[in-house]
């Protein structure tokens, strides 16, 4: 079965949802399509300055100054970085969502060397939206798979 891609979907089209809902759920939409299309600077332009940006396999990045070195880190390992959303849940200022992240980890990968190595796993996003804005975000996904994908860790 095929899923569309959510993020290429206007809020409206997404469900029913309150004024403050929608705004919430625009912003997240508005960050994963800059993920998706590396549009480093349509990412901070919607990040609060006091930010927290947290993927869970690294120290929270803390402030606009945080996230760009993160988001830079993430751009220059893999260039061809994308973001499939399967599914959005939201309720007031969160927003969640879930799908999948690709790419090819062609240059430094926080420390480690690029492999040149496709990698394809599942996440989990968790995010806060504060006077439209980011303020929080969490992501959650399968680091031991894309490790295993990488040749970092032993394939089960």
């Amino acid at each position: 079965m095929s899923v569309e891609n959510l993020i290429y979907k206007e809020v409206d089209e997404l469900g029913d949802f309150t004024p403050q809902e929608k705004v919430a759920l625009q912003v997240v939409i508005d960050e994963l399509r800059a993920w998706d299309n590396h549009d480093l600077e349509k990412l901070y332009s919607i990040s609060h300055p006091d930010i927290i940006y947290h993927d869970v396999t690294l120290s929270p990045a803390k402030g606009l100054a945080g996230l760009k070195e993160f988001a830079e880190g993430w751009v220059t390992a893999s260039p061809d970085f994308t973001v499939y959303v399967e599914q959005f849940i939201v309720r007031g200022n969160t927003v969640v969502n879930v799908g999948r992240i690709s790419g090819t980890i062609t240059g430094e990968y926080f420390g480690s060397p690029g492999p040149n190595k496709p990698f394809d796993c599942m996440y989990c996003q968790v995010a806060v939206v504060e006077d439209g804005k980011l303020k929080y975000v969490r992501d959650h996904w399968d680091s031991y798979t894309m490790m295993q994908q990488m040749g970092w860790a032993p394939s089960s």
